[in-house]
């Protein structure tokens, strides 16, 4: 391979690399978001369980959703 052609495919190897690094760094980016997005829903459900708990005693109901975080952490 001459030079020039070795040149060139260097920096092709070069700019795949850096394209593939910034995918790498966006794919990061996204799932941080994605946990941060699912601990605010995590968080919200458990409030609203802990009222609906309370609903469910007030009206001396059986809870069906009692349990519901057990199902949900072995998925």
């Amino acid at each position: 391979m001459d030079a020039q052609k070795r040149e060139k495919y260097e920096q092709r190897l070069t700019d795949t690399r850096e394209e593939i690094q910034s995918i790498e760094a966006e794919v990061e980016r996204e799932l941080a978001a994605v946990k941060e997005r699912l601990a605010v829903l995590q968080s919200e459900k458990e409030g609203l369980l802990t009222i609906y708990e309370g609903y469910c005693r007030l009206l001396g109901v059986p809870n069906e959703l009692a349990g519901d975080d057990e199902v949900d952490e072995e998925e």
